[in-house]
């Protein structure tokens, strides 16, 4: 299963897994079969970054 392009849901679904299955957020994207710097350019691009302090995706 491919992650979704819609920012929304694509930062709500990987912010769901980052809580609940306890993995990095590399990890998560390269079990779902995704370029882990390809989703990190898409979450760039729409004002949003990894903290990796809080394991969470939030806006810059």
């Amino acid at each position: 299963m491919s992650l979704p392009r819609d920012i929304n849901i694509l930062v709500s679904m990987l912010n769901m897994m980052l809580r609940d299955d306890d993995m990095s957020l590399e990890t998560i994207i390269e079990t779902k079969g995704e370029s882990y710097e390809e989703i990190l350019r898409i979450l760039m691009d729409n004002g949003y970054e990894y903290q990796e302090s809080i394991n969470q995706i939030k806006v810059k």
